[in-house]
């Protein structure tokens, strides 16, 4: 039940401006035993299934299900809506730090920390494109930046603190991937589909034998990333008034709820 409502709340993460589905995976203990499930899929298919499925569950239940609830308190309520959903990742983040390994660490491994954090920055500061591309046919281009959305998208939900909105907003497929989904078009989608299920496994492998070999190196540059995706959640503005002491002290009960869910076994 802890492993879906988990997936839930990635899969909110993937609708939510500047956060991935992976971060929240991996604030919550969950990311390297994805990367393991995925990458030993086909040597132990039921154990992987078994432990995948309640989070992909959740994940799409997140995703649909919370879109537009998301859509309206970010429009209706974005003050509110990002500071209790920071206050939220941050309570989690005393846990996700004590998973270094502090026996084989040294300050050297803090360098894979800083690159990623600056280049997930970067990413947040890159404006996006403003010309998006039309896909109305399946030409041997289309197809291409088909192919291409999917590895993205693969990209962003696998590589914590990169997201998939920011980068096809960047490339101009945001809409067209947008269109593709909510009017189910099957030759938009399929392309996306096979693209990300084989990109996807082929990136979980890297990075799941990366942890294996350089896990604190791995783990700080996958730190980066998760840390930079906090700024792009918070608000620009943030008035101070009484309204303001309600906002931050429903952010302080998501934090302890979410520290509390955390350190549950």
């Amino acid at each position: 039940m802890k492993n879906f409502l988990i997936g839930i709340l990635a899969g909110i993460g993937n609708i939510t401006p500047g956060v991935s589905g992976s971060a929240i995976l991996m604030i919550f203990n969950l990311y390297d035993k994805c990367l393991e499930a995925i990458s030993n899929i086909f040597k132990n298919f039921k154990k992987s299934l078994l432990f995948l499925f309640p989070i992909g569950s959740g994940v799409i239940i997140g995703t649909y299900s919370f879109s537009k609830i998301i859509s309206y308190f970010i429009q209706n309520y974005e003050i509110e809506t990002k500071i209790i959903f920071t206050f939220f990742i941050l309570g989690t983040l005393p846990s996700l730090i004590n998973k270094i390994d502090k026996k084989s660490y040294n300050k050297k491994q803090l360098l894979a920390f800083i690159i990623t954090f600056i280049i997930g920055i970067a990413l947040l500061l890159i404006k996006t494109n403003s010309k998006q591309i039309i896909i109305d046919n399946l030409g041997i281009k289309n197809i291409i930046l088909l192919l291409s959305t999917g590895v993205i998208l693969a990209s962003a939900t696998i590589i914590p603190g990169i997201s998939s909105t920011i980068l096809l907003n960047m490339t101009g497929l945001y809409n067209a991937y947008l269109d593709g989904i909510s009017n189910l078009r099957i030759t938009i989608i399929l392309p996306i589909i096979i693209s990300f299920g084989i990109s996807g496994f082929i990136i979980s492998k890297i990075i799941h034998q990366l942890f294996k070999k350089y896990y604190n190196y791995t783990f700080f540059a996958i730190l980066g990333f998760v840390i930079a995706t906090i700024p792009s959640i918070l608000p620009k503005k943030i008035y101070f008034n009484k309204e303001t002491l309600i906002i931050l002290t429903l952010g302080i009960i998501a934090f302890l709820i979410s520290y509390s869910i955390e350190k549950r076994p």
